[in-house]
Parts: structure tokens; C-alpha cells; sequence
């Protein structure tokens, strides 16, 4: 504070003498008199800058003192300009290849490159438009280091997770800020359910109109994203959106795209074996679940006209006296999913005058997925404008953008309404379509003459996936208004003050439905979850600068920010339909509410100051202060020193090519920084013991026994109950911190032929806030505890190169290599794990470190970890025996059971003789976390025509493929297509085995040699996903994909001479069109507990992937 305050006094009387500013506007063309739109414009030796517009125009206020503006554009050689009397400077670009560019820093502050002491990496917004995605997190990925992308499905409208440079919270977010205009947006996806079920839902990214957006700053390090205070511990992306001209007519453009989007990778499933057990069918009407039946080439069709299941009638053997055709396998997954479509268009008008400009945009996109009925739709309105007023020292911006969304989601996951576990599970002998042509619109297909429902159990155990698009429909609808009012006056050429306020209100009204007889509510169900947030983030700046002498210059920005927070959530439960069909709240026979209110508000004051000296040697320096709502106590006096932190930053550019005379090197930099950056709880009301109302409804807390869920509902025959919440809170927690270092060395040559920018970071956050089981004998369950440390360190590697480059041919190669380690250094005091998603007896876990007798830690788990069952390995120094004491060895032979007998009629009868034994203790079975990711971009221009393709290269993590588990288990994978049958009695067929497990046996150590049937009876037990053991399902996720390629034509000016088009472009392009990987399971970047939950690697029943194929317009008048 004293730093602060004794700075803003010293700027205050310094300032006090100083003269007046001028303001320069002008164009940037190309060599063939076509503007450059987005073209980087700087006042040399000062933070000021701005970009060209759609016709290449630009405004810009010059200091008093500054001699020279900078203009660059990728692809172009950087131009200096000596300004001269004249405030109107036009400039020509050359075709080159840009050596130094203005970047867009914290706060949106544009820095020159080379000023810059940390990693910023840019992607043009006409990249972000040419990956032609819904969602513009989507459009990123792969094009930047140390950024990581997953979807949470193929599905449409589904969130997608974006995490720079691993974890940073044990607890709370984990992924990037995003921040539009200089205003954070909220990026929640809003679970009130348990994300192991349900849908896939949004992310509210998804709101964001990807043809609005002019640039995206990825802001990866603390030193970077200092100023933004406790949510930029986890790095920003920086989002400029597109603005209008000043100076210029109305210009106008359109652009449409149509894209077609097909399943991308599926499990393979077997097609031989009839729905049944031990050989022998059962149909639906016995409600068998397995598909261990006889082989369906020995079955055939009776014709019954009336058997409600099959209109070909019951399958029967085929010496049947009653077999009039043979039985064929239904191909019941190709035959469900469908080719998917999306309509995108786009209309923006902009213009201006020489006192302001403005820019409107409308956006329309309609989705149906891959999934019938599945879609997604959205519609953008946005609106901006900005004026300068008392001779251009006066400037008003602001926007306001306004998105609705609405969709219809398909239930997935582990819920027995779920569309792709009663799709999967379904037998191959029965047809979930019933013949139809239409199924999904014909109620014959999941419905019987009754009216019940109509699945291959016989109306039990799993929804047909034609009832679940038809009867347990999600739909949800968002309506959002956002946007910026900046207030700028330039009252000296050494200061201004602004004033910027923002806003992010949204409400998210949900309903979720289940007609009477599905199989997650028999008697029917609809749940009503509303949300309701808005925040408030404003800004007050004093910023300016120039040069202080021919060798130094100074800039320099003090503020003070207020960010406030609200989120109400009610969440609606209605169990039991009276009548069918009318899926309301009002036709429900019982109801139970949920109502939460979040609120949270940061108060921070800031300061930065930009040392340069003759233009080789820069240094920032950064400090912020924040006060944090969620850490203050309830019931106590505020101590304001309990609830602020201090953090500082500070970061040096060395630019020692300005030094050297090598011809070759162009441009060498190198970039030295270290930050800290506070942290406050990862929720609300932690600090306190709240209240809540008992349930033992699914998703809310209950009183039971702890063995079965016989609780009290409360309300309970009118009468109202609350209870402690089973978490008690903390009056003692204090600030999180991040400290954060990081090395970097930026070299090009040849005049930028080709580039190196190469990075090394480290990070550790400390005092994490933890939620930590506690002996259940103090009343409560968890507590919240100021413990546990995270370590982080990475390296990144960018490489360009231009290997071809001439008057009509152009090939440019980019590539971001990444690879980093977050380790747990700590939990707390007696904890040994944290869960953080999963299921009983597989699930993610942060696992704290591994010590000897001494206490010295003798190994770092990495941040969630797969922990489960599995098989014992030999552990021992002889290396052919188990000791479950010590540590599991995966690569270690297997351990096989000899003892007893394999003959079931055998007084020592062992069933699982010759089989694998399994390890008695959980396991750390799999790592999801990447070794590295590599993103290769190409891009071929030749006149008129451009072509970019991008590979995508994911080595290491793993998954566990829970729906490989199951579905082998059920007998449907094509693991269990060469199955061994069984004995004419019925039981494992020892004679005629054929597989012997490489291992060693349990008796003696010796090589097993005994032989095993790979029967049902392996794959119901331990072969299958409902053992006690997963880890023969945990498999590897690296993959290549060719992520993105890009075919467009631009036509000819003079083709469009006599038109009132300025600009028309086709293009072609495709999404995800080669996969290679390991996985077996759906496309590996997906993932089941979406963009929400830090749990990330697991697969069960999640919707597929996709690949998809566009074709676009863009004109311009």
C-alpha cells in the first residue's frame, strides 16, 4: 500500500508540467494498393498502438516527444516512419516476413514484441474463423504451446476444457481466464448434477461469436497475467473483437458456411453372438442383459406376424421345425447415428466518421448432431462504437453484445437412461429400430402396442436410444448480455485517465425430462435447474509514457480494480408423473427444491511501469494488492489483513541482436521474469459452517445409516428441517500463492526465414485451500484446511520456418511444442489421497508423495492419477513373486494362481485356476497426462489460392476405457468375439484351451504353462470392467490427427471491377479427417466429465467424437 500510494503522489506532481499530443491517422496498403486489415500500428518507445481496420485506416495518438510509428503485419516486413509536421502518414507494406510485432499484454495494453520479458503468443482472428467451429475454444487448439484442449464430446453445443500449462488449484479452476475487451467472462459450465451422468453441456465460450473476434492473446505465465490478480494464476486468453473505422463509408460483410459432421471413431463391437448366457439364447421378454448366446449364423426368423419384438418374428434354431429365414446381425450403431449439419451465418456492417466509427454484427448458427434430435442453436447480436470528442482528448468505446442459445440434449454417461449404454449393450440379434424406415419419429420403434417401452431387456435395465432422443429430452436455453463502457481522457501527453466498466449477466434455464417407464425414473421425472449470474468488473487507470531521453523511455499504468460476483441457482425436482406424456412440474406427484446463492467480490489496487533503454534492454515491473471476499469470516470483525495479499512481478527483455553485427540473425531476444500471484478460496462460504436441507434425493446430501438410502426427506409431512452442512468451514484460511519463474530465448534468421522461440518455466502454488475428510466422530465429514502444495515445470518450443518464398508461391511452417509435469508436493497433514471424479473402484486422484522411514519423499505423483484395481505384478528383488507391502510394478510378470484345482467337481475346486490374481490394495493404474503436444501448421499460398493444413500430435496419457470395460463384461466388444464356449456341461472347457497368461506362477515362481478357456465365465469376473480389476482397460491416448485443412480462392480485383463487391472468398475445409491412435475406445480427446471437473481421464458411455467437412462464403461490399 505504502508502494502504491507514494507512487501515485510522485506521477502526480511530475505530471503536473507537461505539453500537449497530436493525433496521426493514415493507411496501410500492400504493394498492390489493397489494404491490410489488423495491421499492427506503435509509438515507438511507448505502450500506444492500435490496429487497422477493415479498409486498412488507423488513428493513433501521439505523445509529445515520439519520432517515430511502427507498422507490421505477419507476413510483412516491419516498417519505422519518421514522423514529420504532418498528421497523416500512409504507408506501403512489403511482402517479407515480420520480424517484430505489437502484442497485446494484460489489460490490453499492446507492448512491442521485443519490450516483452515473457511468452505471448497470437492467434489472427481470421485463424479463429478459418477452423470453422462453433466454439472459438475449439478453434485454438493446437496453435499455441502450452495450451491443451479437450471436448467433452462430439455432441452438439458441448463445452470443450482449455487448461496453459497444467494445474495450478487442487480444488478450484483450473482452466484459462478469458477476458474479451478487456473484461473477464464468465466461463462456468454449471453442474448441478454429478458429471459422471447427464449431458454434455456448455461452457458459456460457447456464447462467443468466433466471426466477432479479431485477435486472441494467449497469456500463459504469472509475470503476464499479474495484473489480472487471482484468476490469472491460471493464464488468460486475451480476446480483441472487431471494430469499425473511423473516416470511412459503410462498409458491409457476409459470410455462410455449411458443414456436414459424421462420427469420427466408435468402439468396435462384436456381430456374432445372440443376446443370452452360456450358449443358450435368451430373448427380450426374459429381460437378459448379456449377449453370451448362442452364435446368431445358427439362428433363423419363426415369421411370427405377432411377436411385438421383431416383426420378422422369434429367433429360434435353425433346425426349428418353425425357421422360415436365417437370422442376421442388426448393425444397431451405424444404423442410429446420423450425419450431422451446421448452418453459420454472419452479417456485420461498420463504418465511422472523423469524430468515431461503430461496427454492428448479427450471427446465426443451427446445429443438428450427430444424434437425432440432438442440436444446438445461437444467435449474436453485437454492437460497438467509439468517439473522440474535444479535439480527439476525449474518447468514449463501448459494446454490448447480446447471445441466446438454446438446445436439446441427449443424456449419456453412467445412467441407465443413458443413449449410448442402452445403444451399446443392446444384442446384435435384436433391432432397436424395429425395421423401420423412420425410427426415430415412429414410436413403433421403442414403443410395444401397450405402450410400454419397447428395448431389447424387454422394457427394463436400459432405455432403447430411440426412446431416450424422444422421451428424456434436455433442453435448456441462454439468454446473455455482456460488454465494456471505456471513458478515456488524455489530459496530458504523459497521462491518461480511464474509467472502464463491465458487465456479464446471463440466465441459464434448464429442464430435464424422463417419461413414465425409463429406466432412471419409472414413474417419470422433470427437473427444472435454473441459474441466474451477473458480475460487475471495473477498471480505473492512470497510464502514460514516452521517452524520457534519446536512451530511455518509461511507461507506466496505476489502478485500482472492483470485481463483483453473483450466482443464484435453483435447482426444481419432480419425481412421478400422473399422466404420461405432460412432462411439467405441474403433472409431478412430488416436489423438492434447491435454492443456492453465490456471492464474491475482489477489491485490488495495481501498478506497472515499462523501463526501456536504447531499445535493447526493457524491464516491467509489477505489483497488485487484492482483498478477497471468500476469505473473511463470518460472525467476526473484519481484519482487512487477513483477507489481502501482495504479490509482485517483474520481467527483463535483453534484445541482444541490437548488440551484435551477425548478418544472419536477424532478431535474438532473451526474456527473463518472475511473478507471484495470490490465491483466494476456490468457493464461497468456506469459512463458515452453512446450513442445508436434508435429502436423500440423488445429487443432494442425506441422513441415512451410512448403508442404505432410508433417510428423511425434508421437507418431511410439512414440517420444514435443516441441517449442519456435513463440511465444516475454516476461520483461519488465508491466501493461496503462486510463484512463478520463467527463461526464454527468442531467435530468428535469415530476415525471419526462419524462427526459435524457445521457454523454460516453473511454478509452485502453496497453502493451497483443500477440502479434507475428517473423522466422522466431530459430527462432520470434510473440512477446509489451509495445506498442500503443487509443483509445476515445462518447457515450449515455437518453431517457424518459410522454406519457399516468392513473387507467386509462399510456404510457411509453424510449430508448438509443449511438454510439462505438475506434481503434488503435498496434501495436508494425514491425507494420503484427494478424489476428484470417478466411480467405485476406478476414479482420479491426487495422490500426495511416497517417503521412506526418514520422512524423505522418494516419489512425486503426478496431478490426477487413475487409481483402481489391478492384477498382481511380480514387486520383489527375485523379480518372480508378490508382496502387496511394496510398491506395484505394472512391468513386472504377471503373478498366476495354481493353487487347487481347475475341475469343479473337485473338493480343492478353484475357479480361477491358471487366471491372473488380483492385487488386494488400489493401485495408480494410469497417467492422463501428455509426455507433450506438438501442433504442425502449414500454409501453401499461391496467388490467388491458399492452402493450411494442421497436425495435432498428442504423445502419452492414458484413459480408462470404462465402456470397453462393460461392454466386455456384457459380451459385446470385439474382445469377446473369438470367445471360447464352454463344455457340454456348461462350464470351462479346460480340455480344449488354448490361452496361457505369460506370467510366472504363484506357487513357485516358475513359467506359467498352464492353459485357459477365454470364456464368459473370465469375461463376467476379472477379463471384464465389473471385476475387481481395471487395469487391462486403461489404455494409451496419444494420437496424430490431422486436425484442420483449409482450401480458399480469392478472387480478382478486376473480376470484381463492376460489382459492388470489394471482396469474395470460397473455401473448403475439414475438421479431424484422420485419426491414428492406440485408443479403442471413442476419439481419446474427448472426455466424460467435460470442461468442469479437474478429474479428467475417463470413458464411460460418453457421445463420440467427430469429423466434419465445410464449405464457406465470405463477400464483402
Amino acid at each position: 500500500m505504502k508502494f502504491l500510494l507514494t507512487f501515485l503522489c510522485c506521477f502526480g506532481l511530475w505530471l503536473s508540467g507537461v505539453q500537449a499530443q497530436r493525433t496521426v491517422s493514415g493507411t496501410v496498403n500492400d504493394a498492390d494498393g489493397q489494404p491490410l486489415i489488423g495491421a499492427s500500428v506503435l509509438v515507438k518507445g511507448t505502450s500506444t498502438g492500435t490496429v487497422t481496420d477493415i479498409d486498412g485506416q488507423y488513428t493513433v495518438t501521439v505523445p509529445e516527444g515520439a519520432a517515430q510509428l511502427t507498422f507490421s503485419y505477419v507476413g510483412y516486413v516491419t516498417l519505422e516512419v519518421d514522423l514529420g509536421a504532418s498528421n497523416v502518414v500512409d504507408v506501403v507494406l512489403q511482402e517479407g516476413v515480420t520480424l517484430e510485432t505489437a502484442l497485446v499484454t494484460a489489460l490490453g495494453i499492446e507492448r512491442e514484441e521485443k519490450a516483452v520479458g515473457y511468452a505471448v503468443q497470437e492467434v489472427s482472428g481470421d485463424d479463429v474463423a478459418r477452423a470453422n467451429t462453433v466454439s472459438v475454444i475449439d478453434a485454438l487448439s493446437g496453435k499455441a504451446a502450452g495450451l491443451q484442449v479437450t471436448q467433452a464430446s462430439g455432441a452438439a453445443g458441448g463445452s470443450s476444457r482449455i487448461v496453459l500449462r497444467g494445474q495450478t488449484s487442487f480444488d478450484g479452476n483450473n482452466e484459462a481466464l478469458i477476458v474479451v475487451d478487456g473484461v473477464r467472462l464468465d466461463n462456468s459450465e454449471n453442474n448441478t448434477e454429478r458429471v459422471l451422468q447427464g449431458v454434455a453441456y456448455s461452457n458459456r465460450a460457447m456464447d462467443i461469436n468466433p466471426n466477432d473476434i479479431e485477435s486472441v492473446s494467449v497469456l500463459k505465465g504469472a509475470a503476464a497475467t499479474a495484473l489480472y490478480g487471482v484468476e490469472g494464476a491460471r493464464g488468460v486468453i486475451v480476446i480483441t473483437t472487431k471494430k469499425g473505422s473511423q473516416g470511412k463509408g459503410l462498409s458491409v460483410n457476409y459470410n455462410v458456411n455449411y458443414t456436414m459432421a459424421e462420427i469420427n471413431k466408435t468402439l468396435d463391437l462384436q456381430d456374432t453372438y445372440a443376446q443370452g448366457v452360456s450358449g443358450l439364447y435368451f430373448g427380450p421378454e426374459t429381460g437378459m442383459s448379456l449377449s453370451w448366446g448362442p452364435r446368431i449364423d445358427t439362428m433363423a426368423f419363426d415369421g411370427a406376424t405377432d411377436y411385438p419384438y421383431d416383426p420378422n418374428g422369434r429367433l429360434v434354431g435353425q433346425s426349428d421345425p418353425s425357421a422360415v429365414a436365417p437370422a442376421r446381425a442388426y448393425d444397431n450403431v451405424d444404423n442410429f447415428f446420423q450425419t450431422g449439419h451446421t448452418w453459420s451465418h454472419n452479417l456485420a456492417f461498420s463504418g465511422g466518421n472523423d469524430a468515431g466509427s461503430y461496427r454492428v454484427s448479427f450471427g446465426r448458427t443451427d446445429q443438428l448432431g450427430v444424434i437425432p434430435k440432438n442440436t444446438y442453436d445461437r444467435t449474436n447480436v453485437g454492437l460497438s462504437g467509439a468517439f473522440d470528442l474535444f479535439d480527439d482528448r476525449f474518447h468514449i468505446n463501448a459494446s454490448i453484445n447480446y447471445a441466446r442459445s438454446g438446445s436439446r440434449r441427449v443424456q449419456q454417461g453412467s445412467n441407465t437412461s443413458g443413449l449410448t449404454l442402452g445403444l451399446y449393450r443392446t444384442s446384435p440379434s435384436f433391432d432397436n429400430g424395429n425395421g423401420l424406415d423412420d425410427p426415430v419419429n415412429d414410436p413403433a420403434s421403442y414403443t410395444l402396442p401397450d405402450g410400454t417401452q419397447r428395448n431389447y431387456r424387454g422394457g427394463i435395465g436400459y432405455d432403447n436410444p430411440y426412446w431416450v432422443v424422444n422421451n428424456s429430452p434436455y433442453f435448456d436455453e441462454v439468454n446473455r448480455t455482456y460488454g465494456t463502457l471505456q471513458l478515456s481522457w488524455d489530459f496530458s501527453p504523459w497521462a491518461t485517465l480511464s474509467s472502464t466498466v463491465g458487465t456479464d449477466l446471463y440466465s441459464d434455464i434448464r429442464q430435464q425430462e424422463f417419461e413414465i417407464g425409463s429406466a432412471n425414473a419409472a414413474l417419470g421425472r422433470v427437473i427444472d435447474d435454473e441459474y441466474f449470474y451477473r458480475h460487475l468488473d471495473a477498471y480505473l487507470n492512470l497510464s502514460g509514457g514516452g521517452p524520457l531521453s534519446s536512451d530511455f523511455s518509461l511507461n507506466y499504468n496505476l489502478g485500482a480494480n472492483l470485481y463483483s460476483q453473483y450466482l443464484k441457482n435453483l435447482f426444481t425436482d419432480g419425481n412421478g408423473l400422473n399422466f404420461p406424456g405432460f412432462r411439467e412440474l405441474a403433472n409431478v406427484n412430488t416436489i423438492s427444491t434447491t435454492n443456492t446463492l453465490d456471492q464474491q467480490r475482489t477489491m485490488a489496487l495495481f501498478a506497472s511501469v515499462d523501463l526501456g533503454f536504447r531499445n535493447f534492454l526493457y524491464l516491467t515491473l509489477t505489483a497488485r494488492n487484492d482483498w478477497i471476499s471468500t476469505l473473511i469470516v463470518p460472525d467476526q470483525e473484519l481484519q482487512l489483513g487477513n483477507i489481502d495479499v501482495l504479490y509482485p512481478s517483474a520481467s527483463m527483455s535483453f534484445v541482444f541482436s541490437e548488440l551484435l553485427d551477425f548478418e544472419a540473425l536477424s532478431f535474438g531476444k532473451l526474456r527473463l521474469s518472475y511473478a507471484q500471484v495470490g490465491g483466494g478460496a476456490p468457493a464461497a462460504y468456506l469459512t463458515g459452517t452453512t446450513f442445508i436441507v436434508p435429502k436423500t434425493t440423488q445429487f443432494i446430501y442425506s441422513i441415512t445409516d451410512g448403508w442404505v438410502n432410508n433417510g428423511i426427506d425434508f421437507p418431511f409431512r410439512g414440517v420444514s428441517g435443516f441441517t449442519f452442512n456435513p463440511r465444516i468451514g475454516s476461520n483461519s484460511l488465508q491466501p493461496s500463492l503462486t510463484t512463478d519463474y520463467e527463461a526464454g530465448l527468442d531467435l530468428r534468421f535469415f530476415n525471419g526465414r526462419l524462427g526459435l522461440d524457445a521457454t523454460y518455466y516453473h511454478r509452485k502454488s502453496e497453502d493451497q485451500i483443500l477440502v479434507i475428510p475428517v473423522d466422522r466422530t466431530s459430527g462432520f465429514q470434510r473440512a477446509v484446511v489451509n495445506s498442500g502444495s503443487l509443483s509445476t515445470q515445462g518447457g515450449e518450443v515455437v518453431l517457424s520456418l518459410v522454406p519457399v518464398r516468392s513473387k507467386d508461391f509462399t510456404w510457411e511452417i509453424t510449430a508448438n511444442f509443449s511438454k510439462w509435469r505438475t506434481f503434488v508436493d503435498e496434501l495436508a497433514e494425514g491425507v494420503n489421497n484427494q478424489y476428484l471424479d470417478g466411480f467405485t473402484g476406478t476414479g482420479i486422484y491426487n495422490l500426495g508423495p511416497e517417503t521412506d522411514e526418514d520422512g524423505k519423499v522418494t516419489k512425486r505423483f503426478e496431478y490426477g492419477q487413475i487409481l483402481g484395481g489391478a492384477f498382481q505384478h511380480a514387486n520383489t528383488a527375485d523379480g518372480v513373486s508378490f508382496d502387496p507391502d511394496l510398491p506395484y510394478n505394472p512391468n513386472g510378470p504377471l503373478i498366476i494362481d495354481d493353487s487347487g484345482s481347475p475341475d469343479p467337481y473337485a473338493s480343492d475346486y478353484n475357479p480361477n485356476y491358471g487366471y491372473p490374481l488380483a492385487d488386494p490394495i488400489a493401485r495408480v493404474i494410469g497417467n492422463p497426462n501428455p509426455d507433450f503436444l506438438l501442433g504442425i501448421n502449414n500454409t501453401l499460398s499461391y496467388r490467388n489460392w491458399s492452402l493450411s493444413f494442421l497436425f495435432d500430435i498428442k504423445q502419452g496419457g492414458q484413459m480408462w476405457n470404462g465402456t470397453q470395460g462393460a461392454l466386455t463384461f456384457f459380451g459385446m466388444t470385439a474382445l469377446t468375439e473369438d470367445r471360447d464356449p464352454l463344455n457340454a456341461d456348461l462350464l470351462p472347457d479346460y480340455e480344449n484351451a488354448t490361452h496361457t497368461f505369460e506370467g510366472v506362477l504363484a506357487s513357485d515362481g516358475s513359467a506359467n504353462d498352464i492353459r485357459v478357456p477365454l470364456d464368459e465365465n473370465w469375461y463376467l469376473g476379472n477379463g471384464g470392467g465389473f471385476g475387481s480389476v481395471d487395469e487391462h482397460f486403461v489404455q494409451e491416448t496419444s494420437y496424430y490427427r490431422l486436425r484442420l485443412v483449409t482450401l480458399s480462392y480469392r478472387l480478382n480485383n478486376q473480376w470484381l471491377a463492376n460489382t459492388p463487391l470489394s471482396d469474395l472468398t470460397l473455401s473448403l475445409t475439414g475438421r479431424n479427417l484422420l485419426l491414428f491412435t492406440p485408443y479403442e475406445g471413442v476419439d481419446p480427446e474427448t472426455s466424460l466429465v467435460g470442461s468442469s471437473s479437474n478429474g479428467q481421464g475417463l470413458e464411460y458411455f460418453q457421445m463420440p467424437g467427430t469429423r466434419s467437412y465445410a464449405i464457406g462464403l465470405n463477400v464483402k461490399f
